[in-house]
Order: structure tokens, then C-alpha cells, then sequence
């Protein structure tokens, strides 16, 4: 089986500190191929466009334009097999139901620690494909 950490990754939030600090831990993580987004516009314009290969998104509950939840529902239609992350500062129960209900396949509570995202980069990896 090939690593998927060539796979591409999208960062979507709209504070530059948690997207360079989640940047940082998935470089240490292996990944090399790290793609930013700072508001779900962004975000949206990266994974719709035709040409996207994009295997895990990482999508800020709380964003400009588009909140995370709204990316990933419009998003999925175009990649249905990208493995898509909730992020919120909040993790609120209501949140997290509603994340996962809408496909998303994690939820991370802010802050980053490499722990938190070493679960969810395992869990990733150790999906099966079809």
C-alpha cells in the first residue's frame, strides 16, 4: 500500500496563527504538499476547481463567506472521497453531531497539538478505499 503522505492537504481557517501552527505539525507528520485557504470562499474555489486532488481538508467551523460545514456539503458533490476534518475553537456538542452527520470524517477542538492530529492523520491512512 503507498504512503498517503503525498496525498494533498487543504488548511481552511481564518486565522493565520492555526494555519500555520496545523501546517507545521503535518509537515512533522510527513506531509509535504500543504495548501492554505484563509475563508471558505478559498477553500471552495480549491476544492471545486476541475483539476483538484485534494485527499484530506482541514475546514474551520467559523469562517468568512462559507463556514466549514457549508465547504464540505457544496465540496463533496465534487470530491466525494476527500476525507474532510472539522476544526472549531468550540466543540460544543451541537457542533460535533452536526459535523459528523454532514460527512465529515473528524473533529478537531483548537488548539492544535500534534497528538490531536497525529489521531486524525491515522485515521486517514488506515481508511479503507474502495
Amino acid at each position: 500500500m503507498s504512503s498517503n503522505k503525498t496525498t494533498p492537504v487543504l488548511i481552511a481557517d481564518d486565522e493565520p496563527v492555526m494555519r500555520q501552527l496545523l501546517t507545521s505539525i503535518l509537515r512533522t507528520e510527513g506531509y509535504v504538499d500543504v495548501r492554505q485557504a484563509s475563508d471558505g470562499q478559498q477553500a471552495l474555489d480549491v476544492l471545486t476547481a476541475p483539476d483538484c486532488d485534494i485527499g484530506i481538508a482541514f475546514l474551520d467551523i467559523s469562517m468568512p463567506a462559507f463556514s466549514g460545514l457549508e465547504v464540505m456539503s457544496i465540496a463533496r458533490a465534487a470530491l466525494p472521497d476527500c476525507f474532510f476534518v472539522i476544526v472549531s475553537a468550540h466543540s460544543a456538542l451541537d457542533n460535533v453531531l452536526a459535523a459528523l452527520s454532514d460527512g465529515a470524517r473528524g473533529f478537531v477542538v483548537k488548539p492544535y497539538t500534534g497528538q490531536k492530529i497525529h489521531d486524525i492523520v491515522q485515521k486517514f491512512q488506515n481508511r479503507t478505499t474502495p
